[in-house]
């Protein structure tokens, strides 16, 4: 039989599924690459959201701990008003919270709007002139100062605020609090 050798190849129907088949897979595949790179995106930019909070907190926990019992013998407190008698560690007012550190300096922390309009914490001490405590990567919101300074008990403060990202805005909100009580104790 010369002329009739069998040649294999194949057909333009197994051609197409073959062809179908592996674009299927092909976008399966870059959906799961996107999926992944689109949750690490994420999971970076919940973990700097997370970090500037705990900067912050960090810094005030420590200030605040250290803060110093004001009473009589001091004569004036922050706003260089004159004490009646009265014993107290920590002020908040107009969502300000005063209160002297371990130094003696005053230390004011409250929230102020910088020249790109976006919420940043502010940290005051002393006659030095204000600094941010935050950057400008991320947006406090709802700051709320609660000073417990009952007699006879050990005076804290308590800190409440929302904190959002100014670089990407798919990640929910934050709220942070914590409460803070000075290193000495009531006898």
């Amino acid at each position: 039989m010369i002329g009739l050798t069998k040649k294999s190849a194949f057909t333009l129907l197994e051609v197409i599924v073959s062809v179908a088949i592996f674009a299927v897979i092909v976008l399966a595949a870059s959906q799961i690459f996107q999926s992944v790179v689109s949750s690490q995106v994420k999971n970076f930019s919940e973990t700097a959201l997370q970090d500037e909070s705990k900067y912050f907190m960090e810094i005030f926990t420590r200030e605040a701990k250290g803060a110093v019992i004001r009473s009589a013998t001091v004569t004036t407190d922050c706003d260089g008003n004159l004490l009646a008698g009265e014993t107290y560690t920590y002020d908040a007012v107009n969502n300000i919270l005063w209160f002297k550190n371990k130094l003696g300096d005053c230390a004011a922390y409250t929230i102020g709007v910088d020249g790109n309009g976006i919420n940043r914490l502010i940290l005051q001490r002393g006659a030095e002139d204000p600094a941010y405590l935050t950057s400008n990567k991320i947006d406090i919101e709802a700051l709320k100062f609660v000073v417990d300074n009952s007699v006879g008990f050990q005076p804290f403060v308590t800190i409440n605020f929302t904190v959002k990202s100014e670089t990407n805005p798919n990640i929910p909100a934050l709220d942070v609090q914590t409460s803070v009580s000075p290193d000495w104790s009531i006898d």
